[in-house]
């Protein structure tokens, strides 16, 4: 078994250990408590959305702070076709899997979802307010287009 398995970017190899505090850990490889395939994919699934949850959550405060801009909720989804949601009750919605990515995409998807509380729509107005964000975005939306069909498990 010499699987590998993202998380903020970077490649781990899947390692089995038992381990009697948690099912997942993350040093040098993804150590997973157990080598039944049923249920690495279940564990890893549960360890990334717990993970994503406190990446995104922390990322949306830290650009909802610098914007200015409020939001009512943040969930995570498992969304096939979006990263990334703003309804026009300001909820937020993320994917999962971004985990996977490097964390300038999550920032690049929180920016863009933050843009939108103030602009339900992509206009120009609504790429400068991204851009005051997060002036780097292009290279990292770039990016998602590029090797988002990599973020699975």
């Amino acid at each position: 078994m010499n699987r590998q398995y993202l998380y903020l970017g970077k490649s781990y190899e899947l390692g089995i250990r038992q381990n009697k505090n948690s099912l997942v850990e993350l040093e040098d490889k993804i150590y997973i408590a157990s080598s039944n395939e049923k249920f690495i994919k279940t564990y890893l699934e549960s360890w990334y959305k717990q993970q994503a949850r406190k990446v995104i959550v922390e990322r949306v405060y830290k650009f909802s702070n610098f914007s200015g801009l409020k939001f009512n909720s943040i969930n995570l989804s498992s969304a096939t076709t979006r990263w990334g949601s703003c309804s026009s009750d300001k909820n937020l919605n993320f994917n999962w899997k971004l985990i996977m990515a490097p964390l300038e995409v999550i920032d690049y998807v929180v920016s863009h979802e933050i843009a939108h509380l103030a602009e339900l729509n992509h206009s120009k107005d609504f790429w400068e307010k991204v851009r005051k964000m997060f002036p780097i975005y292009r290279e990292y939306r770039t990016w998602l287009k590029r090797h988002g069909h990599k973020l699975a498990i």
